[in-house]
């Protein structure tokens, strides 16, 4: 059973019945990955890649979703990071489920990851939420709808400076960066620890945008996110009026490069991989 009515109250007060659903789907599921959050064994992951860990708290959890996005949007695609359910519908909207996003956080038992779905249409980011379990805390948005917060909207505030700003970046494993030259992202690292107040690598993409949005962050980088992770803060960032764009300011290819922030210090994040 789908409570969306409980969930109204974790988005913004014209929020859709869609959304709504897909919140109630997001605050169950991470429900039940935060019942199974611990240090789990290597033996007891699946090693999908370099690196690139599955837990049977993934496989649950978006087994979970992908039954509630059945039961309310029975003629919508799924594409689930896990691939559980995946279902292929031509010309409809399609559902993508990151159960959570963080897993070797979530793997380690470290209490930071969030589960995500992310609605698009037409090719186009039209609703999601990004769910951090820990704090029960759900980012919301819809395109032209404004980002929100447990229903408190978002806006971006102003970077005085680079140097009055904290921000996030991937720290990538080998192989991860392929937007652009290795010693470029090196660079644009150093570039940061030079000259900002913090960087910061708290180990899901999708909660380190999302935080972007909410201003916790001044914006935030990382190389070969899929859809599954950067969707629905994507969104959220754009709809508290944040610029999101790949490395070199152009549009975001899936998988690829990610770099979100407000206004006044995109450019000179962008900047920064030249």
């Amino acid at each position: 059973m789908i409570d969306s009515a409980a969930a109204a109250a974790y988005c913004g007060p014209a929020a859709s019945p869609r959304l709504k659903t897909l919140a109630a789907l997001a605050l169950a599921g991470g429900a039940t990955a935060r019942g199974k959050l611990r240090r789990y064994p290597l033996d007891d992951m699946v090693l999908k890649g370099a690196r690139d860990y599955q837990t049977e708290a993934d496989r649950a959890v978006e087994a979970q979703i992908v039954a509630g996005i059945a039961e309310a949007f029975p003629d919508y695609a799924i594409e689930g990071e896990e691939k559980i359910g995946n279902r292929q519908r031509a010309g409809a909207p399609v559902v993508h489920i990151d159960p959570i996003d963080g897993t070797t956080n979530f793997a380690w038992g470290i209490p930071h990851f969030s589960t995500v779905i992310t609605l698009e249409e037409a090719g186009a980011l039209v609703a999601g939420v990004t769910y951090d379990p820990m704090l029960d805390e759900l980012f919301s948005a819809e395109a032209g709808g404004g980002a929100f917060l447990n229903g408190r909207r978002l806006a971006m505030q102003p970077v005085p400076s680079p140097e009055a700003s904290v921000v996030g970046a991937g720290l990538p494993v080998p192989g991860q960066v392929k937007s652009a030259p290795v010693e470029a992202y090196h660079r644009a690292l150093r570039r940061l620890m030079d000259t900002t107040s913090g960087v910061r690598r708290f180990g899901s993409a999708a909660l380190s945008l999302a935080y972007v949005a909410a201003g916790r962050l001044n914006g935030f980088f990382e190389d070969g996110l899929s859809i599954h992770d950067y969707g629905a803060s994507v969104l959220v960032i754009r709809e508290a009026g944040g610029i999101v764009t790949d490395f070199a300011g152009g549009p975001i290819t899936n998988p690829g490069a990610i770099l979100g922030a407000a206004p006044d210090l995109h450019r000179w994040l962008v900047e920064g991989f030249r």
